[in-house]
Formats: C-alpha cells, structure tokens, sequence
C-alpha cells in the first residue's frame, strides 16, 4: 500500500521531513518521543509520554495541510497561517487547521505545531482549572 509520504511531492516531503526533524528535536528535550502513523493518506503524530496525538499532516501535491489541537486565538506566531478547522476534522479533537506551501513558511507551522504538542502536555496535567458543576435545587 502506498503511503501519504509516497503519493506526494517532493516539495511537500521535504516540508514533513523539516517538521518532522523540529518536532523530535522539541520533544527530547522534554524526554519525550513522537510516535508516528502513516497512512494513505495521513501522518498522525502522538505523544508517547502522553499517549495522545497532537497533530494531523496531509502531504498533498502542492501544500501540506496541518491540523493541530488548540483554537486559532490560544496559538501565538505563527505568521497568520492558522484558520479554524472544520468540525467533522480528526473526531472534532483539532480544532485549527493551516497550510504549509514552501519552505519558507516551515519555521512558523513548527513552532504552532509545538504549541500543540505543549497543549497536549498541558492537558494531561491538568491546567490548573476545574469544572465545578453546581447542584441545583438544593
């Protein structure tokens, strides 16, 4: 079966191969690894520690589309790249997507493709704030 990486480009390649070299560079430093699925048409990226994927990558002929866990407004830099993504994206867990279409632009969708990776590591944590139901009626 031919994988996403082997139905695309060599342009779009060399762009996952740069986010895939940043990416594993940002987690050993937090003694981490990432874990990576590839399908036919889809690169998952999962936490190992964490146990979680924080990233989708679409290595198409022309761009490689991203989608990543935080909302556009939770992101900071980036280069104006990032754009809501659609609800039907990855189960509604991703909620921004962006286009990678040069080399050019691999330094910024790396970087919010780590505030997706921290975002997951934040959340396994805990963030420091509860959901406090209120009983009514009492």
């Amino acid at each position: 079966m031919e994988t996403a990486i082997d139905r695309t480009s060599d342009a779009s390649r060399e762009i996952v191969e740069a986010l895939r070299r940043r990416l594993r560079v940002a987690a050993a430093r937090h003694e981490d690894r990432v874990d990576e699925h590839v399908s036919r048409y889809w690169i998952a990226w999962r936490s190992r520690n964490r146990d979680r994927v924080f990233a989708e990558i679409r290595p198409l002929r022309k761009r490689v589309e991203v989608f990543i866990l935080p909302g556009p407004r939770e992101l900071r830099g980036g280069a104006g790249l990032a754009r809501h993504a659609p609800r039907t994206q990855g189960w509604g867990w991703f909620r921004t997507r962006f286009d990678v279409r040069s080399m050019g632009e691999v330094d910024s969708a790396a970087r919010l493709i780590l505030q997706s990776y921290l975002h997951g590591v934040r959340r396994s944590r805990g963030n420091g704030r509860r959901r406090v139901r209120r009983r009514q009626g009492l």
